[in-house]
């Protein structure tokens, strides 16, 4: 709590020393119980450089952290945050080959419904075509019918029609 109050300054000097602490460690931090609001908060200040930096260093993780339910809420937090085209590509690369397992987790189905809430028809194009080629298991499924209802929501004509 303190650092997250630090991190509330604004002060650029104290986003960057707690950013080179806790970068090595952000997978782990994302999945803790108190580490993940550290990370949201950080997220939330870290400039867009630092940002790419710390996709980059979760990138492997993403999906096994979206997984967790501390986990999920940083990554949705991650999600939020991102403003740059390369930043979206770079999570919806990660999260790409497994959004039917995430769909269909308790936890997992929040990320994918955040990614289609966030990043828009275009760029959650990875989003429709997994559910368009899992449709029947994705429909069936507890979470994944919620999740099938957001794609609709925020479909084009194009993804509809896949659909």
């Amino acid at each position: 709590r303190f650092l997250q109050s630090l991190l509330d300054e604004n002060d650029q000097a104290f986003v960057d020393v707690i950013y080179s602490e806790v970068f090595e460690n952000a997978a782990e931090l994302m999945v803790d119980p108190f580490g993940n609001y550290l990370c949201q908060k950080l997220l939330e200040k870290c400039s867009d450089q630092q940002r790419v930096e710390f996709i980059q260093q979760v990138s492997y993780s993403l999906v096994s952290i979206s997984l967790n339910i501390h986990g999920t809420r940083a990554v949705q937090k991650l999600i939020d945050c991102v403003d740059h085209p390369h930043q979206i590509e770079m999570i919806a690369g990660a999260l790409g080959a497994n959004v039917v397992p995430l769909i269909k987790d308790l936890n997992g189905n929040h990320v994918i419904q955040r990614c289609l809430q966030k990043f828009g028809a275009d760029n959650s194009q990875f989003i429709f075509d997994a559910v368009a080629r899992h449709l029947v298991d994705v429909a069936t499924h507890r979470h994944g019918c919620c999740v099938l209802q957001r794609c609709i929501d925020h479909a084009n004509i194009q993804q509809r029609n896949l659909l």
